[in-house]
C-alpha cells in the first residue's frame, strides 16, 4: 500500500501526464485499464419507491432505519452503455453506481473512440497494462481440513483479554453485546485460511459468512493470497470460548479482496469503491479496512499532504459515499509515524469515520502510528486501540502477535459492532460520536491518538439506551415536569443504601448535570435544576445494583 509523496500534481498537470502516458502506451502496450464515466442513468427503468430490484432487503432496511433517501445514485449504470463499450472493443469488469462508470480494459486507440461517444463524459487511467490475474492457488473449502478444527480447553484467562479490557469489551460481552445482527465487511489483500482455521468455525456453522468477492482476481474465492486480512478479521470475529473471544464475534461477515500486493496503482482505490458498493447493496453496517494510499508506481497518481482534506483522494470519496448511506467505516490511520511521510494516509482523512491509531499496552502512542491533522486542520486519528503486539490468529490457525494500525482498526470494528447492537436505533453518525466521546482524551483530543482509547463502560454512562415508557420503575422522580423546585428522587421500595450516581443528559447526549454520593442512607435525594434551561433531558440513576433511565421535562 502507498506510503508518501514528494510533490503535488495539479489537475491540469495530471491530465497532461495522462495524455503523454496514453501516447506512450499506444506504442509499448496493447491494453490498459481505465474507468469510464457516463453522462446519465436510465431513470425510467427503476422506481425509487421499489428498490428491491437493485438493493437487498437488508440494505433498504438500513436506510429506512436511519431515514436515508434512496436516490438515482443507488441504481445501476445503463446496460446499453455497457453493451456499446463491449461493441467498441472494451472488456468490462466492474461498474460503479455511485460515480456512474465502469472499469474497462482497452487499447489507447479504442479508448480514443470510446471517449468520442456522446454517453461518455470522461475517462481515467487507473493501471497501465492488462488486467493480470493473481496466483490461482485456491484456499481450501470450509471443512476440508478437519484436523485444523481442534478444540482447545478453556484457559484461566483469554489470550486476547488485555486488548479487550483496554476497550471495555469484557463488560460489553458480559452485557450480551457481541455484534449479533450487524454485518461487518472486511476489505484487505487476502484471507488465506479463514475457511479452515477453527477460530472462525462458528461463523460458518451458524451461517454468518455471507458471500464475498475478490475484486483483484475477479473471483468469489477470497481465501488466498496472504494472511493480512485473516489476522485483521481475527481481531473482529475470532472465537473459542474461554480461549480467545474477539469483540464482534457474533456479527455476520463478508470478505472482499481489494489490495493488489504486487503493484501500486489507482486501480486499488477503485477496487475499494467496487467492494464498498457491493457491501452497501448487500446491507453491510460496518466496513473495516486496514489499507491506505499515498504513493503509486505512476508518480502522476500520487497524493500530497494537501490532498488530505477529506474529499480529494478517490478512496476517500468512496468512503464518504459509503458513510452517506449509513455505514460506519473503520480505517487504519497508517504506519508512517516514524517515517518521512509521518501523516495519516487516505482514506483515514475522511470525515465522519473512525480512523484508528495504535497504542501500546501502556496506552501510549506507538512511534509508527501515523499522525494528524488533516490538511484542513481536523484532528486525526479519531480513536486508538492496541497496535503493538496485538493478539491475532494467522492462516495456520496459530495465535500470534502482530504490529500495526492494521490491527488496531479491526479491534475498533468489533467494538463498533457491539456498541451498535447496544444502541440499535442510533445512526452511523451517532455511533461514531458516542465512541469518540467515550475516549480517554475526549475532552483534550490530539493528533497522536485522537479522542483516545474508547471504553464501553464510559460510553454506557454517557449515552443511554432509549427511554422505555412501559416498565417497572425502580425510582420515583418528581415533580416531572419540573419548573423552579428541586427534583426529588426516591427508591420505589425502601431507602437508598450505598452509592448513588445521577447523570442528566441533553438531547445531543451531552452530560449537563451529575451528582455522586457515597454511602448514602436516606429516603430521598434532591437535584437542583435551576441552572438548566427549559427542555427535555434524559436522566440515568444508578444505586447499588439498581439502575433506571427516564425522561425529564424542565419548564
Amino acid at each position: 500500500m502507498g506510503t508518501k509523496i514528494n510533490r503535488r500534481i495539479s489537475k491540469a498537470k495530471y491530465l497532461l501526464i495522462l495524455v503523454l502516458a496514453l501516447t506512450t502506451l499506444s506504442a509499448i502496450a496493447q491494453e490498459s485499464q481505465y474507468v469510464v464515466f457516463f453522462t446519465d442513468k436510465d431513470t425510467l427503468a427503476y422506481d425509487l419507491e421499489q428498490p428491491a430490484s437493485f438493493l437487498s432487503e437488508r440494505a433498504v432496511e438500513r436506510r429506512k432505519k436511519q431515514k436515508i433517501d434512496i436516490t438515482y445514485a443507488d441504481v445501476p449504470v445503463r446496460e446499453d452503455y455497457l453493451s456499446e463499450l463491449e461493441e467498441l472493443g472494451a472488456e468490462v469488469y466492474y461498474t460503479t453506481r455511485w460515480l456512474n462508470g465502469a472499469l474497462i480494459e482497452v487499447t489507447a486507440e479504442e479508448l480514443e473512440t470510446i471517449q468520442s461517444q456522446v454517453f461518455v463524459r470522461g475517462a481515467e487511467l487507473v493501471k497501465p497494462g492488462g488486467r493480470e490475474g493473481r496466483s490461482k492457488k485456491s484456499g481450501s473449502s470450509y471443512g476440508k481440513s478437519k484436523a485444523r478444527f481442534a478444540e482447545e480447553k478453556p484457559l484461566e484467562q483469554l489470550l486476547n483479554m488485555e486488548q479487550n479490557n483496554m476497550l471495555g469489551i469484557d463488560a460489553m460481552h458480559e452485557k450480551g453485546y457481541n455484534g449479533e445482527g450487524l454485518l461487518v465487511a472486511v476489505f484487505d489483500g487476502g484471507f488465506n485460511g479463514v475457511d479452515t482455521v477453527s477460530y472462525f468455525k462458528h461463523i460458518y456453522e451458524e451461517g454468518r459468512m455471507l458471500p464475498g468477492y475478490d475484486f483483484v482476481g475477479n473471483s468469489p474465492n477470497v481465501y488466498r493470497y496472504g494472511q493480512h486480512g485473516t489476522e485483521a478479521l481475527s481481531c473482529i470475529g475470532a472465537y473459542k470460548e474461554g480461549v480467545l473471544e474477539a469483540g464482534g464475534y457474533g456479527a455476520d461477515f463478508m470478505l472482499c479482496v481489494t489490495e493488489e500486493v504486487s503493484s501500486e496503482y489507482r486501480i486499488e482505490e477503485y477496487n475499494w469503491l467496487f467492494a464498498a458498493e457491493f457491501a452497501d447493496s448487500t446491507g453491510a453496517d460496518i466496513i473495516s479496512t486496514s489499507l491506505g494510499y499515498t504513493t503509486f508506481n505512476a508518480s502522476a497518481m500520487n497524493y500530497d499532504y494537501e490532498d488530505l482534506d477529506g474529499e480529494t483522494a478517490l478512496i476517500t470519496k468512496a468512503v464518504n459515499e459509503a458513510t452517506k448511506r449509513g455505514i460506519v467505516c473503520v480505517i487504519s490511520a497508517g504506519n508512517e509515524g516514524s517515517g518521512r511521510w509521518r501523516y495519516i494516509s487516505p482514506p483515514a482523512d475522511a470525515n465522519n469515520v473512525l480512523s484508528v491509531g495504535a497504542v501500546s499496552r501502556t496506552r501510549d502512542k506507538v512511534s509508527f502510528s501515523s499522525y494528524g491533522p488533516t490538511a484542513d486542520g481536523r484532528v486525526k486519528p479519531d480513536v486508538s486501540a492496541l497496535g503493538l503486539q496485538t493478539i491475532v490468529v494467522n492462516s495456520a490457525g496459530n495465535v500470534v502477535t502482530s504490529n500495526g494500525t492494521s490491527f488496531a482498526a479491526p479491534l475498533i470494528s468489533g467494538f463498533v459492532a457491539g456498541v451498535w447492537q447496544a444502541f440499535p436505533d442510533a445512526t452511523n453518525y451517532e455511533i461514531i460520536e458516542k465512541i469518540k466521546l467515550s475516549g480517554d482524551k475526549a475532552l483534550t483530543p490530539d493528533n497522536e491518538t485522537g479522542y483516545g482509547i474508547p471504553d464501553f463502560n464510559k460510553l454506557m454512562e454517557n449515552f443511554l439506551t432509549p427511554v422505555e415508557t412501559e416498565k417497572k420503575r425502580f425510582f420515583k422522580v418528581y415533580p416531572n415536569p419540573v419548573e423552579n423546585s428541586d427534583l426529588v428522587i426516591e427508591p420505589a421500595e425502601g431507602r437508598f443504601n450505598g452509592m448513588v450516581h445521577v447523570s442528566l443528559y441533553n438531547p445531543e447526549g451531552q452530560l449537563v448535570l451529575q451528582k455522586k454520593v457515597r454511602n448514602y442512607k436516606r429516603a430521598s435525594l434532591s437535584l437542583d435544576m435551576d441552572s438548566l434551561s427549559s427542555g427535555i433531558y434524559i436522566m440515568h440513576i444508578l444505586s447499588s445494583s439498581l439502575s433506571d433511565t427516564l425522561k425529564i421535562v424542565k419548564f
